[in-house]
């Protein structure tokens, strides 16, 4: 079962105890992701699952798509929490 994450707050919320969320991608590929977020730090931690990489991003990096995708797939209900 998926559901679609709208805004940057409902991803901290489905983030605070870490979550698998996914963007879809031409209709069919999904970029897998796991992430936390930090209240405190107003910080996300990410894991591609595609190749294993790691980022840490500020919620204010994390909708900048010079260091992620997310606030675009975000933008165009592409992206999904995988529960």
């Amino acid at each position: 079962m998926t559901t679609k994450i709208d805004s940057i707050e409902q991803l901290k919320k489905c983030a605070k105890n870490g979550c698998d969320c996914f963007i879809l991608l031409s209709g069919y590929m999904r970029s897998s992701k796991h992430i936390w977020y930090d209240e405190d730090a107003n910080q996300f931690e990410i894991i591609n699952l595609i190749d294993g990489s790691e980022q840490c991003l500020t919620a204010k990096q994390i909708m900048d798509r010079e260091f992620t995708n997310i606030r675009d797939a975000i933008t165009k209900g592409a992206f999904f929490r995988d529960i």
